[in-house]
């Protein structure tokens, strides 16, 4: 297994994909995601605090309440174009359980509890695609961000849930001010 980190996260024709990109490597692993999990990772990289927490949240203070600790996220196999992971999570006791998990929820649960990401050297050898070749694919953290919450935006709104519609018009006004728009 190689130590890896999420290098970025792109809009797709049918979704959103994360970049895995293993530590001192010229290659990254693109995952198709789709929009809520994409805004999963992209809120916890953010630390941005929700009314409601997500799945990812929830499991987080789960993991600490339970004085587990996350020990590791893994993308280990590659089956018929469908990625693979696990979370590697330590007992009170100190055993050590491997719970199977979808990647993008894996990644969403790392980045709140900050702990490693590691990928398969074969599922890097597979499906990775040098970044020389990606530029053009991957936009900013900040421009995805960007679009997914205006997204949300527009769902909430629709559902005439305005407290959170809000919360994400403020953050929304805060990224665009750093971004200059």
């Amino acid at each position: 297994m190689l130590e890896a980190e999420i290098w970025g996260i792109a809009e797709a024709e049918d979704g959103y994909m994360v970049f895995i990109k293993p530590l001192k490597s010229e290659y990254s692993v693109p995952i198709f995601i789709g929009q809520l999990e994409a805004q999963a990772i992209l809120i916890g990289f953010g630390g941005i605090s929700i009314s409601r927490p997500l799945t990812a949240d929830l499991l987080n203070n789960l993991i600490k309440e339970a004085d587990f600790t996350l020990l590791r996220t893994e993308i280990s196999d590659l089956k018929d174009n469908t990625f693979f992971g696990s979370l590697v999570i330590k007992k009170p006791s100190g055993a050590e359980m491997v719970l199977d998990s979808r990647p993008s929820d894996a990644l969403a649960l790392a980045v709140r509890c900050k702990s490693p990401i590691y990928i398969s050297e074969r599922v890097v050898k597979e499906a990775g695609i040098p970044i020389e070749n990606m530029t053009d694919m991957v936009r900013t953290d900040q421009e995805t961000k960007r679009r997914l919450l205006r997204a949300e935006l527009d769902e909430v709104v629709a559902t005439e849930n305005y407290e959170r519609a809000a919360e994400i018009r403020d953050m929304l006004n805060l990224l665009e001010k750093t971004l200059d728009i």
